[in-house]
Parts: structure tokens; C-alpha cells; sequence
């Protein structure tokens, strides 16, 4: 059994070009601390040499999956590679700063944190429903819904296990899972345990100072750890689409929403 293994899902779909982004930043940024890299092959059959010989270049494990949601796919591998930690990235993945995996490891470490990750938001589908004239989506909960964003985050195996973490999801499953009321980030915290993201600067920030991390959705997101195509997205915004951004995902008064997940 590995301390810590390193999941980069690799959806084949998206093409080679993914990967080699991944794979190029991940020879560049210095990850800091000791790793056991596994690069999940997903996707339909077909050809998938090219990943097998880009990836030659760094040690690593290949392990060959079908089709599926990204979260099925990290579950499955829970049951393949034995690990104490993994961290779980997805295929869109650039890493942007050195030591990047030694930070969210070390939060991790701490015994009152449960999960940790690049990126979280307290958006909820419910906020962009116009109360009384819809119905709320069931089993998500209302504005401010804090959960942290599933395409990069890390957990202990002990605490993984514990989880209602079912297989066979579908996209609306994957959505429930990562953010809804029974969803990985709530059934960490009802154990009691806490949640933090993670910025490029070290710092692990609680739940109700997310929105003062400027890793998603904030400012430049200058201190974002990994980049994916959500992050991308507001970068390459102008700013009425950042202004819209940030609002589904810290609301019109990040300050009042915060002070009401306090209380």
C-alpha cells in the first residue's frame, strides 16, 4: 500500500491534447512530497497507445477503465490501487504552482479536516430557481450550499471507505454526489470532520472564507492551485459573464452568505 496516490483520469474522448496539458505541467510543477502516480484510462474502447507513450516519459501505474462518470471511475480505483490518501484530479487538470500536492497533503493531515481541494463554491441549484414558481430541486440545499468541486480533491482512504459513495451514477447523480445533501462534502462534515480548499499560497480556508481565497471565481483567481475548464471559463470571461459567475457561486453579498453558514 502506497502513503499517497496521485488519480489523474484520463477521458479519452477529450483527446490526447488533455493529457499532454496535464502531463507538461506536471513535469514542470514540482509536486513536493513523495507520490504513487496512477493515470485511469477511461472512455469507450479504441486506440490508446498515444496516452501509454506520453506517459512513458514519468513513472507511473496505467489502469485501463470503461465508460462512466468521473466519480464512479475514482471509486473503482479505490478498489484497485491500495493507498493511505488519494488525491483525485480530473482529465481538464493543469497544475499551476510548486508543491501544489504537498499543500493539499498537508492539510489532509490535519486530524480535524476530513477532505480538502483546489476549489470549492456554496453554489446550489436551487439559487437560480425563482422561489414559489418552481419547485426546488430535491435533495439539494438552498443558498449557501458550501461543498468543494470534485475536479481536484483529496481524502484519506479510512475516511473514503466510510462514505455512501455508490457506483453507476449518472451526470445528475455525479451532481447530487458532489454537491448535494447527501453529497461527499456534507457526509464529511456529519462526521464531524471539516472540509478546507487550498490555495497556492498554503493556507487551507474553512468553508466561510472560500469566497477570500481567490481561487474560484474571485478576482484573478490568483490562488488557484489547478486550473479545469470551470476555472478557464471565468478567466477567459468578460465581465458580465464573470459578474454571473461569481454570483451563482458566492451570491450578491458573499459576507451575509458566510456569516449564515455561521450561525
Amino acid at each position: 500500500m502506497s502513503g499517497l496516490c496521485l488519480v489523474y483520469l484520463a477521458w479519452t474522448p477529450y483527446g490526447i491534447e488533455m493529457a499532454e496539458r496535464f502531463l507538461a505541467s506536471y513535469r514542470l510543477r514540482s509536486a513536493g512530497t513523495e507520490h504513487h502516480l496512477v493515470v485511469a484510462l477511461a472512455g469507450p474502447d479504441g486506440d490508446r497507445e498515444p496516452w501509454h507513450r506520453s506517459f512513458a516519459a514519468v513513472p507511473h501505474e496505467i489502469v485501463e477503465l470503461g465508460t462512466g462518470m468521473d466519480l464512479d471511475h475514482y471509486r473503482a480505483i479505490v478498489g484497485l490501487v491500495a493507498a493511505e490518501r488519494y488525491c483525485f484530479v480530473n482529465t481538464a487538470t493543469e497544475l499551476l504552482a510548486e508543491d501544489w500536492l504537498l499543500f493539499l497533503d498537508r492539510a489532509l493531515g490535519d486530524p480535524e479536516v476530513g477532505m480538502v481541494g483546489a476549489t470549492g463554491s456554496w453554489e446550489s441549484p436551487n439559487a437560480v430557481r425563482p422561489g414559489p414558481l418552481r419547485r426546488l430541486r430535491p435533495g439539494h440545499e438552498p443558498f449557501p450550499n458550501p461543498h468543494l468541486r470534485t475536479n481536484g480533491f483529496a481524502l484519506e482512504r479510512e475516511v473514503l471507505l466510510g462514505l455512501d459513495w455508490p457506483l453507476g451514477v449518472d451526470k445528475l447523480g455525479a451532481v447530487a454526489l458532489e454537491g448535494g445533501s447527501s453529497g461527499l462534502t456534507r457526509q464529511v462534515l456529519a462526521r464531524g470532520l471539516g472540509v478546507r480548499v487550498v490555495g497556492r499560497d498554503g493556507v487551507a480556508y474553512p468553508p466561510e472564507r472560500w469566497h477570500q481565497s481567490r481561487t474560484f471565481r474571485v478576482g484573478e483567481q490568483e490562488n488557484l492551485l489547478l486550473a479545469d475548464n470551470r476555472t478557464r471559463h471565468y478567466a477567459e470571461g468578460g465581465p458580465l459573464v464573470r459578474r454571473g459567475l461569481a454570483w451563482l457561486a458566492w451570491g450578491r453579498s458573499p459576507r451575509a452568505s458566510a456569516a449564515a453558514m455561521q450561525r
